[in-house]
């Protein structure tokens, strides 16, 4: 069996690349801003007498699940294919050449992938642009040339990583298929950590960038919230009850997401204590 992952940022169009080329019709394919992939979820089928497994990857800063919540599916299931010997042979991560400029959600992605992944499987990495019917091809151009840049793709491509496209169809899909199928397989450097360095999720790079990132977000929410402390005072004082009314759910809102944020902390926290705790 031939294993190949399909990452990239929301709407980059990992369910549709992988409908298009399995056939089938079951793969749920997002038709706006919200992913369609809510689980890490396998489709297979069979190309060339070999049995090929496409692996749909969920995006972080996905708008249904927290960030805690997808790597840990992410790992469990990494760990547990890795157990059982099933090595990936290759990555297609995909990103939509439409999008006009590079957003903290796509570098946040792009932090991810790179710690989950390592250096090491990046000869086996196909950093794939997506959706180019829907732009001029000079702009499409400038943009993949863009991507090129040290501090986006042009790191990975200087450790073996290649610069691809999908041009959204199924023979466009299973060139890339091809480029693939051959290759050593190798384990992800997540893979590593967990298994064969018995690391807790905390400790693992792909945990302690999550960490640092719910850190940084708790330090801006913070100072939301102080800053809509000062301006509610300031509408209390003028007596503007719409003002208010429209900071006091502003507020609310921050604090659920400083909550949420916590959250997320105690529950890295936890688990890291609970692993440790059953090692004595």
């Amino acid at each position: 069996e031939i294993i190949i992952s399909v990452m990239g940022v929301t709407d980059a169009g990992k369910s549709y690349f992988i409908r298009e080329v399995t056939g089938n019709p079951e793969v749920k394919v997002s038709g706006g801003l919200y992913s369609s992939t809510s689980k890490v979820q396998p489709y297979s089928f069979e190309y060339l007498g070999e049995r090929i497994t496409l692996v749909d990857t969920p995006s972080f800063n996905d708008t249904n699940r927290s960030d805690t919540e997808l790597l840990k599916e992410i790992t469990d299931w990494t760990s547990a294919t890795y157990k059982k010997n099933q090595l990936l042979s290759g990555i297609i991560y995909l990103h939509p050449i439409t999008q006009t400029r590079i957003e903290g959600s796509t570098m946040s992605n792009l932090r991810m992938f790179q710690s989950l992944c390592g250096q090491e499987v990046l000869e086996n990495v196909l950093l794939t642009t997506t959706q180019w019917s829907k732009v001029d091809p000079e702009d499409g151009q400038a943009r993949e040339d863009n991507l090129r840049d040290e501090g986006l793709w042009g790191g990975f491509i200087g450790k073996g990583a290649t610069l691809q496209r999908f041009h959204g169809t199924k023979e466009s899909g299973l060139e890339l298929i091809n480029q693939l199928v051959s290759k050593k397989r190798k384990p992800l450097h997540i893979q590593d950590q967990i298994v064969k360095q018995h690391m807790t999720l905390l400790e693992t790079d792909a945990g302690k960038l999550l960490n640092e990132e719910l850190a940084a977000q708790e330090k801006r929410c913070r100072r939301e919230l102080e800053s809509l402390e000062r301006q509610l005072r300031e509408a209390i004082e003028a007596k503007d009850s719409e003002m208010n009314q429209i900071l006091t759910a502003e507020q609310a809102r921050a604090q659920e997401k400083l909550e949420k944020i916590a959250a997320e902390q105690r529950w890295l926290e936890g688990s890291h204590a609970a692993e440790i705790e059953k090692r004595k």
